[in-house]
């Protein structure tokens, strides 16, 4: 159980030596949820693009392809920060942050990922309002998140740090965190022959 709750800290923030390896790790673990999240958010050129939680960055180079007009992470982890500056160089703009307090304007984003990240919210919601926040009227976001379904049965995802969300409770997440319930979509979906994935498809009213 004490290695259940180090995973579980380190998922939640990545520090040191571990951090990093924990960072390349998931990026293998994220490929194919980071190919149907960015097939849903369908980025068109020249739009301002804003990954919640960025990570070292792999979602970062692969947004590059759709020729946004920007393009900025933001991971509360200064590890995965290096990492991904390391990565991209000045293709982005990389900050060290809080999710729940991002550093930008109101309705500055079209587009927003949020990979993996809700399981670390907090119970007002705080992610998901500030992704409201920065998106522009229109603009969209998707979350990915494991069906609680395969992280009941994870250790670390028991250890007292992850948010667990079945399909009714990602979509009563952004629903709280300012979404408009009719502008909410949760899909389902296999992501391996044994884990199933929840993808929230969010859209900013206006």
């Amino acid at each position: 159980m004490r290695f259940a709750g180090s995973l579980a800290r380190q998922l939640s923030h990545p520090r040191g030596q571990s951090g990093r390896l924990l960072g390349s790790a998931m990026d293998l673990v994220n490929r194919r949820p980071l190919r149907l999240a960015l097939e849903r958010l369908a980025i068109e050129p020249g739009e301002d693009v804003l990954d919640a939680g960025c990570g070292t960055g792999a979602a970062l180079a692969q947004m590059r392809r759709s020729r946004p007009g920007s393009l900025t992470g933001v991971d509360r982890s200064e590890i995965m920060v290096a990492m991904a500056r390391r990565s991209l160089g000045t293709a982005a703009t990389l900050i060290p942050g809080d999710l729940a307090a991002l550093p930008f304007d109101d309705c500055c984003m079209d587009a927003a990922l949020a990979l993996n990240v809700l399981y670390f919210d907090d119970a007002d919601h705080g992610f998901v309002r500030e992704l409201h926040r920065v998106l522009r009227p229109g603009g969209r976001m998707v979350a990915y998140v494991t069906h609680r379904q395969a992280m009941d049965g994870w250790a670390f995802a028991r250890a007292g740090l992850h948010r667990l969300y079945d399909a009714p409770a990602l979509r009563d997440a952004l629903v709280a965190g300012g979404f408009a319930e009719t502008d909410v979509e949760v899909h389902d979906v296999a992501v391996t022959r044994s884990i199933r994935g929840l993808f929230g498809l969010a859209r900013r009213a206006g």
